[in-house]
């Protein structure tokens, strides 16, 4: 069992974190609290060596049949009347008292996850085809750095109600989001008490899309944060990741391989990690671990500030292995991009990919 941080040394370390316990400051649409339990945490901490990864600088044009591309998201080929169409972001509920009800979860190419207030964490899928959202949700309130998530993309970002800093962004960069003002993008569900009953589909994110008038096309030569390998492609250099496990305080989520499928099959709060929709666990063939700088707002009740903007150290896992790599943002106005310590970019494998956003004082343990 190894715990990956990306330097060159072993050391010891132990983490007592004190645990929040005020929500943070609700804007509209904000109807309950979520705090948690105070915990104290220890951690032992094994530091490897970090790998580089080499990639080919060019390659030939790839000759597609015609009416198709390869997909943004996934780099996958799809028809172009879906893959030139802006992606949808919905945030999800991940709570431990609503994870039996959450539904979309398997349709979402991309899935993050990151910390909000007291330690728990929501997640935001991003959706190219929104023929193939039955249902999801819960839908629940923005952040402000999930706006982030989203625009990687160039993503609809849809939720029901904000944070006091989301609502201030979202109205003064002029964001056309789908928000819970919109009564034709969202419908309840009275089989489950407020505020996890809120939930969409497909046919009524895209009414409430028309009805914000947001762009549904992606712009003229438009370029993905991801860039792709054309087939499945090992990594040649890496630590083994046939469990990579990562510590946020609550969900606890584990991805485990399946070399049958060469795909990662997701577990959470000690479970297989499903789609209330269909049963199926949640499968990926990427993971991303992105390290960020968490910070409490001075007066937020516990909202957070997360550090995206600049570099900082990430892991890239596929097909059993893991390698150290780099991201990179100048600035809100960039989307962040991945790169090996050769300086290239990073090449991922056709696929769904989960990306956690973790502080930076987190320790993942890969396992063989």
């Amino acid at each position: 069992m190894k715990n990956f941080k990306g330097l060159s040394k072993i050391i010891t370390i132990t983490l007592l974190a004190s645990l929040l316990m005020a929500g943070c400051s609700k804007g509209k649409g904000e109807t309950q609290s979520e705090t948690q339990p105070k915990q104290t945490q220890e951690q032992t901490v094994k530091i490897e060596e970090s790998q580089s990864e080499t990639v080919p600088e060019t390659e030939e044009a790839e000759v597609l049949p015609e009416g198709q591309m390869r997909s943004i998201l996934t780099g996958e080929i799809v028809d172009k009347t879906v893959g030139e169409k802006r992606p949808v972001a919905v945030m999800i509920n991940n709570i431990d008292e609503a994870i039996k009800q959450q539904a979309g979860t398997s349709a979402a190419d991309v899935l993050y996850e990151a910390v909000v207030e007291g330690n728990i964490t929501r997640m935001l899928g991003i959706f190219q085809d929104t023929s193939k959202i039955e249902k999801v949700g819960s839908v629940r309130s923005a952040r402000h750095y999930y706006i982030d998530f989203a625009n990687n993309f160039d993503a609809i970002y849809c939720h029901y109600g904000w944070s006091i800093y989301a609502e201030d962004r979202i109205k003064n960069e002029g964001i056309k989001t789908v928000n819970q003002n919109v009564g034709s993008a969202y419908f309840q569900d009275n089989n489950y008490a407020a505020p996890h009953h809120i939930f969409a589909s497909g046919e009524t994110l895209e009414a409430g899309i028309a009805a914000v008038g947001a762009d549904r096309n992606l712009p003229d030569g438009y370029e993905s944060c991801f860039k792709f390998n054309r087939e499945d492609t090992d990594l040649e250099l890496g630590t083994i990741a046939n469990k990579v496990e990562i510590p946020f305080t609550y969900s606890k989520p584990v991805l485990e391989y399946d070399s049958a499928t060469k795909l990662y099959n997701k577990f959470q709060y000690g479970a297989p990690h499903t789609d209330a929709n269909n049963g199926e666990q949640l499968k990926f063939k990427n993971i991303l671990i992105q390290y960020c700088q968490y910070e409490d707002i001075e007066g937020g009740s516990g909202c957070q500030e997360v550090g995206l903007n600049g570099e900082g150290k990430a892991i890239y896992v596929t097909d059993g292995k893991a390698v150290n790599v780099t991201w990179k943002r100048a600035d809100a106005s960039q989307q962040t991009k991945y790169y090996y310590e050769d300086g290239t970019q990073v090449k991922m494998n056709p696929g769904k990919t989960y990306i956690a956003v973790v502080p930076t004082n987190f320790d993942i343990t890969l396992s063989e």
